[in-house]
């Protein structure tokens, strides 16, 4: 540009100059604490929904749901250990993948149960009732959680930040889950008939059978 293209420039750009000026409105600062009572609130929720699922096993499965909220304390002790053991970082998806593996476990007490409850029905004794319910609802047990961890899987190896956290939790709670509902629940399951408590009252039936 020679000097007067220059400044010819210079004018067409100011002439497109607007006056203005920046008024504060408002300022705010968000400190650490507000995710330490986003965190409080979390685990005060999820507190408040095992207790009430453990209240509903409790009412509607009577014995076996004792035995399942057994599990359950059972497997949050164990799940506490392997987070620990390991140092994964705990945040708020990370706490919802715990609480989304505590369902499932919760759910494959509910299958056992039923399937449990159909073999009684069916006339069988009360110990070959509990094997062939474990039995019966394994593949149905197995197949949900599989298809559960292959999508905790991906969101760990394609997922960014916080997701990850979501996926290990929910991958961890996944094998822990399963192990719990279908080692620990029978063990507890299969004591209680060998220290005859058989009356089937108590495992959500009405009929009284020798087992």
């Amino acid at each position: 540009f020679t000097a007067e293209q220059t400044g010819q420039l210079a004018n067409n750009i100011a002439l497109g100059q607007l006056p203005f000026g920046l008024d504060q409105v408002e300022m705010r600062s968000v400190g650490a604490q507000l995710g330490m009572t986003a965190l409080e609130s979390s685990v005060k929720a999820g507190m408040i929904g095992l207790a009430l699922v453990m209240l509903f096993m409790l009412v509607v499965y009577r014995l076996p749901g004792l035995v399942s909220c057994m599990a359950l304390l059972f497997y949050c002790v164990l799940e506490a250990l392997v987070l620990v053991i390991f140092k994964v970082n705990l945040s708020l998806p990370g706490i919802a993948g715990i609480i989304l593996s505590i369902g499932m476990a919760v759910d494959a007490n509910v299958v056992i149960f039923e399937r449990v409850k159909e073999e009684l029905r069916a006339g069988k004794t009360l110990r070959s009732s509990i094997d062939s319910g474990f039995h019966r609802a394994f593949s149905a047990i197995l197949d949900s959680n599989i298809t559960t961890f292959i999508a905790a899987a991906v969101l760990y190896f394609f997922g960014k930040g916080t997701i990850v956290g979501f996926a290990v939790t929910l991958g961890v709670g996944i094998v822990l889950s399963m192990f719990t509902a279908l080692t620990v629940t029978r063990l507890l399951l299969n004591s209680l008939v060998g220290m005859k408590v058989t009356n089937l009252k108590l495992y959500g039936l009405n009929e009284r059978r020798d087992a």
